[in-house]
């Protein structure tokens, strides 16, 4: 997880604490200390938190409010300052995080093992003959469901250099650019058409993310940094643009399976299967 930080709460209302991290979905504690004072008045808990995104923080402060204890809850970054919920908002507490940890997320891997690709029987994929759609309709099997998976937005390939990539896809697939993007606090700044990599390089702008495309086929170039070792598989996730109603849908079932949540949004939602696909599901109307 690309998060982590230290939260102090009243020894009393520890366990509280940990429900309120635990409902952001992809939060967890990881370490639990409880240390010895004198005062049981002055005792606190510490707890490690770790996570993928900060949301958490926003659930913190929810509940530290409808408590009343926000001036008695604080939280210490990797190398930041022990700081108090109440002297700081939710967004600023964030940037503190992100800028205190942002080498951690953009340059420590995210290490699997990796599956060789193998299907039932032993035989490599590449030993399949079949690799696209069969001819007519002879031996289909039917679906069991009904439901508008809509098409397919985008695929998300994770790269260390996302220069090179971006100009990989545009020359040897025709593709152009949609858009380059980093993000500044809680939202996405293009960074318009007149960028250019070398001003990039002078100023420190790195994009983020690059979408490329030619006609249906869409590619978003994830930038991971150039320190990051690819144990994990390249695409990050696949995107799915369908009505509302199957966005529910779908997110009701991974929510009542249990399938780790990477993204949760009212008009958007991402899992990982039980195979190891990150689906990115996005409402085509709001």
């Amino acid at each position: 997880m690309p998060y982590r930080f230290v939260l102090e709460v009243p020894e009393g209302v520890h366990q509280d604490a940990k429900i309120a991290v635990e409902e952001s979905q992809d939060a967890e504690i990881l370490i639990e200390r409880h240390p010895h004072v004198l005062d049981p008045n002055d005792a606190f808990a510490e707890l490690t938190v770790v996570c993928h995104s900060l949301g958490v923080v926003d659930n913190l402060y929810q509940w530290a409010t409808t408590t009343g204890l926000r001036d008695n809850i604080f939280i210490t970054a990797h190398k930041g300052p022990r700081v108090s919920l109440a002297d700081h908002d939710a967004p600023t507490l964030r940037r503190l995080i992100q800028g205190d940890q942002y080498w951690f997320e953009n340059t420590v891997p995210r290490i699997t093992h990796r599956i060789d690709p193998v299907m039932e029987g032993g035989a490599r994929v590449a030993e399949v003959p079949f690799g696209g759609r069969r001819a007519g309709s002879a031996s289909s099997v039917p679906a069991t469901t009904t439901l508008d998976l809509g098409t397919i937005d985008n695929v998300a390939v994770n790269v260390r250099d996302i220069r090179h990539a971006e100009e990989f896809y545009t020359d040897f697939f025709g593709m152009h650019v949609s858009y380059r993007a980093r993000q500044v606090d809680d939202r996405w700044e293009d960074l318009g058409n007149d960028y250019t990599y070398d001003e990039g390089i002078r100023t420190g702008v790195i994009p983020e993310i690059v979408r490329l495309e030619n006609g249906a086929v869409s590619i978003v170039l994830i930038n991971v940094g150039a320190a990051a070792t690819m144990y994990e598989p390249r695409v990050a996730y696949i995107s799915l643009s369908v009505p509302m109603e199957t966005l529910n849908h779908l997110r009701g079932r991974a929510l009542f399976q249990n399938y780790p949540v990477v993204e949760d949004t009212p008009y958007s939602f991402g899992f990982e299967d039980p195979f190891g696909v990150v689906w990115q599901v996005v409402a085509t109307s709001q």
